[in-house]
């Protein structure tokens, strides 16, 4: 179960990324998807059920230091096949990131935290009215954080920077306040990857910055496309 108190004022956001939540993340089923069950009220409080999963989050792992290559691919493959489930579903998830990707003592990825999602028709990126960009900044696309409309491209983008984590120890913009960081992707001046781990064949290194590219226009168009770039190197 995931807990809400609603006596919290400042819960009142939270509560409408717990509707989200449920709304969006129920309509997918796949296995490196997190399974959403229902809403419930408890003792005073709100609360989530979900699939039980006994895990560690990817962030865990990625501790400054680059993961082996084939288990970085691996992750990023599952995250891109179970993200593609989401879309075809019409979801963005708009907020992927290490503490959102849940991994087992097996290695089976699922993907959490659907709360700030929305579905495609909607297009806007954000929650509410009150004009905040809803995500995490180190991993944000640049439309995101400009506010303009979002697709499954933004979600490509994430993922890409989760990558560039995973094989490079760090992400790619990372200096500086959360607005300084928001401002580096959108000017998408970052090293490629191969630059900060020479052990990074160039090939792979080339399919982190097509991910990353400013421009959502020149970037993977699916999760498809992205996995099937990402699969010559498992």
């Amino acid at each position: 179960l995931k807990f809400l108190n609603p006596n919290v004022s400042q819960d009142e956001e939270m509560m409408k990324r717990f509707v989200h939540e449920l709304r969006y993340s129920r309509k997918i089923t796949h296995r490196n998807v997190i399974r959403i069950y229902d809403f419930l009220f408890i003792r005073g409080n709100y609360a989530i059920s979900m699939e039980y999963f006994p895990s560690h989050t990817l962030g865990n792992e990625v501790n400054e230091k680059p993961l082996p290559l084939a288990k970085a691919v691996r992750y990023a493959t599952d995250i891109a096949t179970g993200m593609a489930v989401a879309h075809q579903s019409g979801i963005i998830h708009r907020d992927l990131k290490p503490a959102n990707v849940l991994i087992d003592e097996e290695g089976l990825v699922k993907i959490v935290d659907f709360g700030v999602a929305a579905a495609q028709h909607q297009g806007d990126t954000q929650l509410t009215k009150t004009g905040y960009v809803i995500g995490s900044p180190k991993y944000m696309a640049p439309e995101q954080i400009l506010g303009k409309k979002v697709d499954e491209r933004a979600d490509v983008y994430s993922l890409g920077v989760i990558l560039y984590e995973m094989l490079t120890g760090e992400p790619p913009y990372h200096r500086g306040d959360h607005m300084a960081v928001m401002y580096q992707h959108v000017q998408g001046k970052a090293k490629p990857p191969i630059e900060v781990n020479p052990n990074i064949p160039p090939g792979l290194s080339e399919i982190v910055t097509k991910a990353m590219t400013v421009d959502k226009a020149r970037r993977f168009q699916t999760m498809d496309e992205l996995r099937s770039a990402l699969e010559r190197y498992l």
